[in-house]
């Protein structure tokens, strides 16, 4: 099946003029991480089914607080044809609104190349994030062409969108402490919804970094998922982070 990625082209266009604008005037930093997890999770859905996963993630900030960046991870989201990996990129904008109050918009392509399902489960995200004091977040999330998300179809292109409430703690230069709830408003494509929930404790022994994160979602994603990829499960993550100024 032919798979076009038109929004995900844009990006990387911009992405290459913005970098190479920045480098007559101005410092870029460029973080990332390589590492697997033991259950690639998102929004409450496992997208390996409760296997394990590589990823990786890449990050460039320049001048202005804009920043563009990619993700990638192994991924197994259906019992037969399934794509051998998700593919993520995004641009956005940072905000200091103010000493307590900061804002951020971004807009994010995610594709399965390869991908052997008979639907498209690529997809377009705007998100925007209010986050006071670096520790408390609230997003909200809106996707004008979901077809289909995690491991089942859906029945109509429609319009999706998330709310997201996420708070994180440091306990010390080493330890920290995150949590979040999070509601997946699915209806013009599966004709439902969904809670879902995460608490994570993070290690930072630089340059690696541990995660342990208790994930679930509410008894609503069983009627529309596989039962392997809902539900309470625990996720391991370790990392390999690094950075550098350029």
């Amino acid at each position: 099946m032919r798979r076009n990625f038109p929004l995900l082209t844009v990006i990387c266009v911009v992405a290459a003029s913005a970098a190479g604008g920045a480098r007559a005037d101005a410092v870029r930093v460029v973080t990332g991480s390589i590492g697997g997890t033991s259950d690639f999770v998102f929004r409450g859905l496992s997208l390996t089914r409760g296997k394990p996963a590589a990823q990786a993630s890449l990050d460039v900030e320049f001048p202005h607080e804009f920043y563009v960046g990619a993700f990638v991870a192994t991924a197994d989201p259906n019992p037969g044809p399934s794509p051998n990996f998700e593919a993520d990129a995004w641009i956005g904008r940072y905000w200091r609104v103010s000493e307590d109050f900061s804002a951020d918009v971004r807009v994010s392509q995610y594709t399965y190349p390869d991908d052997p399902r008979r639907f498209s489960y690529n997809r377009t995200e705007i998100t925007g994030t209010l986050g006071f004091r670096n520790a408390l977040y609230a997003a909200a999330i809106y996707s004008p062409n979901t077809r289909a998300v995690g491991s089942s179809p859906g029945y109509q292109d429609g319009n999706v969108w998330a709310l997201e409430l996420s708070g994180r703690r440091a306990l010390n230069e080493r330890w920290a402490l995150s949590a979040g709830v999070g509601h997946y408003g699915l209806d013009d494509v599966y004709h439902g919804s969904y809670n879902y929930w995460n608490a994570t404790v993070t290690a930072t022994l630089s340059p690696f970094e541990l995660q342990l994160a208790y994930i679930g979602t509410d008894h609503r994603a069983n009627t529309h998922f596989l039962e392997e990829s809902v539900g309470d499960r625990l996720a391991f993550t370790a990392l390999w982070r690094f950075s550098t100024t350029r």
